[in-house]
């Protein structure tokens, strides 16, 4: 009995150091495959990127070949990509053995706003994203003031129509009127914050439900105290929407009454107030 408990014991103490060498080996195998060039990043691919270059990208994550692919961290390399006000969402993931894809969603500019100096890309959702130009954007201008025109014009003409180059699409002189987006908390406003304004907001709504071909053509956007909505045309006609309702169905007969109509530059204004029933009305009274 003795001797069959020594050789268990022996037997034992002989499995333990034989478990305790092979987790070693596979320790050091771990380390020195952990440690070996393969796992070094050597291609990083950025998707989804239109705006921003797959350089920029990568200069901001601070992610660099030859870096272990285990030792990057993701959820910083994340943070700092997502500093950028032009980019929405950004994932990171590894694809072993050495790769590293960043998938970036941009946020897309669909209006102007006007800021001190110049002029303010936004997005849908009211974030500024970088300076911008009427000149090179081909992006509506979005106008909000403290009061209502008289004749229910946009301020236009004594900036941004002027700017634009159709000083002949609106009324000469409304100093009374100053844009909304004109007051010190706008201009304080930095790249990746947002302009947070009522009527600022039913401006973006009405961008957003309007057909793309039809936002393409239009030089403004405007919103009265009342929140009733005008938009300005390239060609100089003034197009009232009136309250921000139905819009989607607004913006598809007003389309189809542009691609219809021949020689817009005759009209002074198109009513579209009611959906079902547009009215045009002609520079000579008509």
């Amino acid at each position: 009995m003795r001797f069959s408990r020594n050789k268990q014991l022996k037997k034992f103490k002989l499995n333990a150091g034989e478990s305790i060498f092979f987790i070693f080996l596979v320790i050091l195998a771990a380390y020195i495959f952990w440690r070996s060039s393969l796992f070094e990043v050597k291609e990083i691919f950025v998707q989804g990127n239109h705006s921003l270059t797959t350089t920029e990208i990568v200069a901001l994550s601070r992610i660099n070949e030859g870096t272990n692919i285990f030792k990057v961290n993701l959820s910083q390399a994340g943070e700092r990509i997502k500093a950028l006000p032009l980019v929405k969402e950004v994932h990171l993931t590894r694809k072993f053995p050495s790769q590293i894809i960043i998938e970036i969603k941009e946020r897309y500019p669909v209006a102007l706003v006007p800021v001190k100096g110049g002029f303010a890309e936004v997005d849908r959702e009211g974030v500024y994203l970088r300076p911008g130009k009427i000149s090179s954007s081909g992006l509506p201008v979005i106008m909000v003031t403290k009061e209502k025109a008289s004749n229910g014009r946009s301020i236009s003409g004594t900036g941004q129509g002027q700017a634009s180059g159709r000083q002949d699409a609106y009324p000469t002189s409304l100093p009374s009127l100053q844009p909304v987006v004109d007051s010190k908390p706008a201009q304080a406003l930095k790249p990746g914050q947002v302009f947070d304004f009522p009527g600022l907001k039913i401006a973006l709504k009405v961008i957003n439900a309007l057909p793309r071909e039809l936002i393409t053509s239009l030089s403004e956007v405007y919103v009265d105290k009342q929140g009733q909505i005008f938009l300005y045309h390239l060609s100089g006609v003034e197009c009232r929407l009136g309250q921000p309702v139905n819009i989607t169905k607004k913006g598809i007969i007003l389309n189809q009454l542009f691609s219809q109509l021949k020689n817009t530059r005759q009209f002074e204004y198109i009513d579209i107030s009611l959906a079902g029933s547009p009215v045009v009305k002609y520079k000579d009274g008509k």
